[in-house]
């Protein structure tokens, strides 16, 4: 298993999940905007919780990347330590997609444009990606942009299979460059999940 430090902004911190992510990770799932823009992510109970963290744990590997593996990890509020969202990056299509859902209560605050910033850096930095994909359904406008605001650039809108159903999808795109020249670590914005 690939050990990862702990990644920081000005306000958050990002860590790899543990059990005791599971409770929170539950909450954040029932939520109207989670339900609505992440349904895959919704958790029927406690046990349901439980099993999807241990999955996500168990991406960790230093023999993966993102492009094979699932590397997710929590966002937490630095100034309490309390576990308020994730963000990751995942496989898709041929390369990697960057997913991030935040807390009802802790958005508005910048804290999605913060971890989706730090995630793609640790990305490029780390695996050497050319290119990070953001995906959001066509009517996900906070989730755009965020992704916007981290210098991603709209590539296409096509149809696709999104959440389990086929959706309008709007796919973006960020290169290091464009990502370095943003240099952006958090404006207020209110996403639930791209």
């Amino acid at each position: 298993m690939m050990t990862m430090v702990s990644l920081e902004t000005r306000s958050l911190l990002l860590r790899p999940l543990a059990p005791s992510g599971v409770e929170p990770m539950l909450a954040m799932s029932q939520e109207d905007c989670a339900r609505k823009w992440l349904p895959s992510q919704v958790y029927r109970d406690e046990a349901h919780a439980a099993s999807a963290v241990d999955w996500l744990i168990r991406q960790f590997d230093s023999q993966m990347t993102p492009k094979t593996n699932a590397f997710v990890v929590g966002v937490s509020d630095k100034a309490t330590a309390r576990l308020i969202g994730h963000v990751g990056l995942s496989p898709l299509f041929d390369g990697v997609e960057v997913g991030f859902g935040i807390a009802t209560l802790a958005q508005g605050k910048g804290y999605a444009t913060e971890a989706v910033s730090r995630a793609c850096a640790w990305g490029f930095e780390r695996f050497s990606l050319s290119t990070i994909l953001g995906v959001t359904d066509a009517e996900n406008v906070a989730s755009q942009r965020v992704l916007r605001r981290c210098g991603f650039r709209r590539k296409e809108e096509k149809m696709m299979r999104l959440q389990g159903v086929e959706r309008s999808a709007i796919i973006f795109e960020l290169t290091e460059k464009n990502a370095q020249q943003t240099g952006r670590t958090g404006t207020p914005g209110s996403p639930c999940g791209g």
